[in-house]
């Protein structure tokens, strides 16, 4: 450990050295190229070795090159507008990082130090193994942003000891832990990641020995986020006794956070002990949301006890909150009696928002639902529920669906249900649905519901709604139908509708 901390030492100072140095060389530079053309010609030299490195003619290096060509004529305008429309292009392309130190480069040459510094950052932030990364950092310097070379080089030196820390605990689990324990001590203070990333490696690598600290840090760490990564790593056990000592923090701590991820920790247990003490929660918990959160951890928990929990504390519960959370909870499983229990409650749940809830849970099921939504349906007389239910079925993409809802659409429901419907089917704006709706209409006597049809016309984006609102625009016998189908037509922007616009105005 004693080397690794003196490995540690002799990289910072590496690296404070080469902060220096980069200082130093960027002011040797300024007064070594006291004639410009010799700095322009070793910059066009590199470029022009990297241009000829490439053997492809891709679309991409056709544009590099075209790019190249404009920095050798000192067109520093075209050569940035044409650095930049690579990046914008090809921007997952292996050659971006040398597109952007050059975008910079021509932006820097017309004196736009600002926006010269912004695709360096990005290359010194995003491109840690670039070959032209050192380029990058010395043109910062040269603007002014000694500062983000500094903070580049801190983030370089972090990652560096995260690896050496990995690597230490793949060779020895013993010094590694032993490291660790001096880190969360007062350690790391220039590389604060390093402390999250000794908790994580300690719970993925320290096996059994590993969870008295795990239990300490989750204890009594200061740092919030500390004791957040070791209760997840805690939950990665599976043990009885770390699952009674989860249980016991959860009782002790009063911070919501804290709670949820023991919670969650508690969910990724395969642990009698866990499932027993997120029943408790979700049963009698003293805090709703953690109530909610724990339900929902239970839900994705797929056994036959969890699922008779769940369903013995609906029957139960009087909160709609808690009521609502184990409905999405049943809707998420794929068992039968999850079903029938949805079913039960959009039949016969004790109010109409219990119902149309439980519906909203079916219609999420899909096509598996289908056939009871569309039963349910049929025999229902309550209008809340019954829109609920075309709700549902507006939601899924089943043909049996669209059919239903068209039915109701053009059939002998009250108007309200048809024009609810026919809304429906207008935000599924598919050619097959139009052409539908186009028939409908045509078929329409009710104006309200024409006018319905026309604002669903309005909000399509197919050309076959267009060309219906400009025949109803054109001909139509009512003038209040006309007028709204010109008022569609306005609206949609479309170029037919916008020219059809104009002939009127002739």
């Amino acid at each position: 450990m004693t080397a690794l901390i003196r490995l540690l030492k002799r990289q910072r100072a590496a690296r404070r050295g080469l902060i220096l140095l980069v200082v130093c060389a960027v002011a040797v530079a300024g007064f070594v190229r006291s004639g410009p053309a010799y700095g322009r010609d070793q910059d066009i030299q590199k470029l022009n070795r990297f241009v000829q490195s490439s053997k492809t003619d891709s679309p991409a290096m056709k544009m590099f090159r075209e790019g190249r060509d404009l920095i050798e004529t000192e067109n520093w305008q075209q050569a940035s507008e044409k650095f930049r429309n690579f990046v914008n292009d090809y921007p997952k392309d292996k050659d971006v990082d040398a597109a952007l130190y050059w975008l910079a480069y021509a932006l820097k040459k017309q004196g736009k130090k600002q926006e010269a510094a912004q695709p360096l950052l990005r290359l010194v932030n995003e491109f840690s193994r670039s070959s032209w990364r050192e380029e990058a950092k010395a043109m910062l310097v040269e603007l002014g942003y000694q500062d983000a070379i500094r903070q580049a080089l801190d983030r370089d030196n972090c990652e560096i000891k995260i690896l050496a820390l990995q690597s230490l605990f793949e060779a020895d689990e013993d010094r590694a832990i032993a490291f660790v324990g001096d880190v969360l001590k007062g350690g790391a203070a220039d590389c604060p990641a390093l402390k999250s990333a000794a908790v994580s490696l300690l719970g993925s690598h320290g096996g059994a020995r590993a969870v008295p600290i795990l239990i300490d840090i989750a204890r009594n760490q200061p740092d919030v986020r500390l004791r957040l990564t070791a209760i997840k790593r805690l939950g990665e056990q599976n043990g009885d006794a770390v699952a009674d000592e989860l249980a016991r923090l959860y009782d002790a701590d009063r911070m919501p956070e804290i709670r949820a991820q023991i919670l969650r920790a508690l969910s990724e247990m395969r642990s009698p002990r866990a499932e027993a003490k997120l029943i408790e929660v979700a049963t009698s918990g003293d805090d709703l949301s953690l109530r909610q959160t724990a339900i929902r951890r239970l839900g994705e928990r797929d056994s036959p006890t969890t699922l008779d929990t769940l369903i013995r504390i609906y029957d139960a519960e009087r909160s709609m909150e808690i009521r609502g959370q184990i409905l999405r909870a049943l809707a998420e499983r794929d068992d039968p009696r999850a079903h029938a229990k949805l079913l039960d409650v959009a039949r016969r749940g004790e109010t109409p928002e219990l119902r149309v809830f439980a519906i909203r849970r079916l219609g999420e099921r899909g096509s598996t639902a289908l056939a009871d939504l569309i039963g349910l349906y049929s025999t229902e007389t309550n209008d809340e529920i019954k829109q609920g239910l075309l709700r549902a079925l507006s939601e899924t993409n089943d043909p049996r669906a669209q059919a239903k809802l068209y039915e109701v659409a053009r059939g002998m429901e009250k108007l309200d249900l048809r024009l609810f419907a026919i809304r429906r089917l207008g935000e599924r704006d598919n050619a097959q649905t139009v052409d539908e709706l186009i028939g409908l209409y045509d078929a329409e006597q009710n104006v309200q519901v024409k006018g319905t049809l026309i604002r669903a016309f309005g909000e399509s984006h197919q050309k076959s709604a267009i060309r219906k609102l400009i025949a109803i625009a054109r001909g139509d016998q009512n003038v209040e139908l006309r007028k709204l189908a010109i008022r569609m037509l306005g609206e949609s922007k479309d170029p037919d509708a916008l020219k059809f616009l104009e002939e009127l105005l002739k």
